[in-house]
């Protein structure tokens, strides 16, 4: 049996929305705590991905990017109220300011590849902060989540292989940086448990 880009892309949707009920309810108990500027800047990420591959007219990315995009701004949301770290900091200028010469960019050429590369650029940079959280306090993060996080990004990424540079950017950074956070979960917990270390 042949699977298809479009069913590609409906099981990534599907593993994304699956991982993020346990982190959501996670987060609600206070087992992990979002770091609240990296999920302010992938809430913001995510919705200039959505509309970037709307206006191209591409088709098979955006139940993924959807996904993603209601998800992450779900998260954010809860992280003003249980996560951890502020979103007003100089860092969260730097990010607006990017973000929004991204879009002006894309509203001057009409090229909505500018929007996104600059917005991945800045997700990166965001990104690293959880993946340093998450291996100095693994507690602080749920480890699940995140490895159907990056099955979700496989499948998301497989669904547009072959289609535009700019359908497949964004599941592409999701696999690295999902790869990164769960990489850096899972090894921050190992490398206390070696070292006898109480683990926060």
């Amino acid at each position: 049996m042949v699977i298809d880009s479009s069913q590609l892309a409906m099981i990534g949707g599907l593993l994304s929305v699956a991982a993020y009920f346990p982190y959501t309810i996670a987060t609600v108990r206070g087992q992990a705590t979002p770091q609240r500027s990296s999920w302010f800047i992938w809430a913001l990420l995510s919705a200039i991905a959505f509309a970037s591959v709307l206006h191209s007219g591409g088709t098979r990315g955006l139940v993924f990017t959807g996904a993603q995009m209601v998800g992450t701004n779900t998260v954010f949301l809860l992280s003003l109220w249980r996560g951890t770290g502020s979103i007003a900091q100089r860092s969260d200028a730097t990010v607006l300011s990017f973000s929004a010469l991204g879009l002006a960019l894309w509203w001057w050429t009409d090229n909505a590849a500018w929007a996104m590369a600059l917005a991945i650029a800045v997700g990166t940079a965001g990104g690293s902060l959880t993946i340093a959280k998450a291996f100095n306090t693994p507690r602080s993060e749920v480890l699940t989540p995140w490895i159907l996080q990056w099955l979700a990004a496989t499948f998301g990424a497989a669904s547009v292989l072959g289609a535009s540079p700019l359908e497949m950017a964004y599941p592409l950074y999701l696999f690295l940086l999902y790869s990164g956070i769960a990489g850096a979960t899972a090894s921050g917990r190992v490398a206390r448990r070696r070292w006898g270390r109480h683990t926060p």
